[in-house]
């Protein structure tokens, strides 16, 4: 099989990253293929509950605290996102979605027509996944297109 629309779905602070990115090019290489390197924003909640006039004075103020720690935590994520593509993978496109990973990954590889999308797996165990969830279990069952699931020890494989 033949790619020529492949996205690398990774977390900027995850240490699979690199490996996804090598696995990515390395197919995109040898199919010709485009590639993106796409990582996902986590939504900010902006609901603080206030109880009086005074708490919402205070709650304003939180609120927008957060509101520009969020920002400004979004603006290095991206930055490191394309520091990372620049060192990995200087042809590939850097791309920062807002939401969850699964959803937002499989919905913009639906937009771009991807027709591969890889992506880390930890392989955590039951209490693990229990707790934590799974980001790549949930894009392998949404995904539009085929997953390859890169491992540590494949990762490891892919080491330049």
């Amino acid at each position: 099989m033949k790619f020529t629309n492949i996205i690398a779905a990774v977390s900027v602070d995850d240490d699979l990253s690199d490996g996804v990115i090598r696995a990515a090019r390395s197919l995109a290489e040898r199919d010709g293929a485009t590639l993106q390197i796409v990582s996902a924003w986590p939504l900010l909640s902006s609901t603080i509950p206030a109880f009086s006039g005074e708490a919402a004075a205070n709650s304003a103020v939180a609120a927008e605290a957060i509101t520009q720690r969020n920002r400004e935590g979004r603006k290095a994520s991206e930055q490191r996102l394309t520091e990372m593509t620049k060192r990995l993978a200087p042809e590939a496109k850097a791309v920062l979605v807002d939401g969850d990973p699964a959803d937002e990954i499989t919905h913009y590889a639906k937009e771009q027509g991807a027709d591969l999308i890889v992506t880390g797996s930890h392989q955590r165990g039951f209490w693990e996944t229990l707790f934590q969830g799974s980001a790549s279990r949930d894009l392998v069952r949404e995904a539009p297109c085929a997953v390859f699931l890169v491992t540590k020890a494949f990762a490891e494989t892919m080491q330049s």
